[in-house]
């Protein structure tokens, strides 16, 4: 009996112990921004109000105005968690093209996994600064390159606008899926169509089945290549195998044979110009003249030594065009380095 009153006794007095509140972790700025970010991916930006946010965090909307000022600056906080990194892992180790393409790589891939961040990059008279420190690594990238500031500036307009519009129509429509024609998306609409519509369409329904996104991204990426090397060269441009560009061009260049000297003391002996001369690959005969080797190994040797800029290179080595594509490819294939390797011994 005793036993039993003393559980019944602890008991109450367990029963009567005062119950500890239930302490929430400490709201932060990061837990509103990811679910807004969240609300945004299930309904887009329409969807992104302070109240949507509230609810998805179990808190009032009031909770949130200590981080964020009103839905204007939600939006900012959200357009900044998903575009401050666009092109932040270009590595600056790889040629100047090939990081604008890695750039436009880095802007689909974030757009096409969410697609309402076309929405946040800016309005008519503002560009969302998160959007501008991106555009700003294209930029830089852009300033690697042998472009003029007319050149760069229209290139960086190029290419952000045609990789944010192919890739936002890419996210909101997507081309051929594994079983999902592109002409499938149109076969109500073609119910109705005249005759001669639905042959016009039944005729390119193969290919459309098999065109991906992928595919036209690659044609994007191709376009920008060939516009860039157009800007480096304004004449003529020529492209790899592997698709790198290599501007070669001979405006304005005169083939010559060697002299009977150097043109500077700096320039090849006769001597040298014959080590020289068996380590270079042989020119593509095709369209213009090759511009003259000794005079281009001339020319990237005088930049090497001096330090000037490509533009800047003297003029009787010819174009500077020429001598930055040459020493471009002659790098990459291992030639050049035999060509110094040849004069230093």
């Amino acid at each position: 009996m005793t036993g039993s009153m003393n559980i019944a006794a602890a008991g109450a007095d367990v029963s009567a112990a005062p119950q500890r509140p239930v302490v929430r972790p400490r709201l932060t700025l990061r837990d509103v921004v990811l679910a807004a970010r969240a609300v945004a991916s299930a309904g887009g930006v329409d969807a992104l109000t302070m109240s949507a946010v509230a609810t998805r965090l179990g808190v009032t909307p009031m909770a949130l105005y200590r981080h964020v000022d009103d839905r204007a600056a939600l939006l900012a906080a959200v357009a900044d968690s998903v575009l401050e990194e666009v092109g932040a892992g270009v590595d600056p180790s790889v040629p100047w093209d090939d990081a604008v393409v890695m750039w436009m790589a880095d802007v689909r891939h974030r757009i096409v996994q969410s697609p309402w961040t076309a929405q946040l990059i800016g309005t008519e008279t503002q560009i969302a600064p998160a959007w501008a420190a991106a555009l700003d690594r294209l930029l830089a990238v852009l300033e690697r390159g042998p472009l003029d500031d007319d050149a760069r500036a229209d290139a960086l307009v190029w290419i952000a606008r045609t990789t944010v519009g192919v890739v936002l129509l890419e996210a909101k429509s997507p081309l051929a899926r594994p079983g999902h024609a592109v002409g499938a998306a149109l076969e109500s609409a073609l119910e109705t169509a005249s005759p001669e519509m639905a042959r016009r369409w039944a005729r390119i329904d193969a290919r459309l089945a098999s065109y991906r996104d992928d595919d036209l991204f690659d044609d994007l990426v191709r376009q920008t290549r060939a516009r860039l090397a157009a800007a480096v060269d304004g004449s003529c441009f020529g492209k790899r195998d592997d698709g790198h560009i290599v501007p070669e061009s001979t405006a304005g260049d005169v083939p010559t044979t060697a002299g009977p000297g150097p043109d500077s003391p700096s320039d090849l002996t006769d001597a040298q110009w014959r080590r020289v001369r068996a380590l270079l690959p042989p020119g593509d005969q095709r369209g213009a003249a090759r511009a003259d080797d000794r005079r281009v190994v001339d020319g990237i040797r005088h930049r090497e030594r001096t330090g000037v800029p490509w533009r800047n290179v003297p003029s009787r080595y010819g174009s500077w065009q020429t001598l930055y594509g040459r020493h471009r490819r002659w790098s990459e294939d291992g030639t050049w380095a035999r060509v110094t390797e040849a004069l230093d011994s």
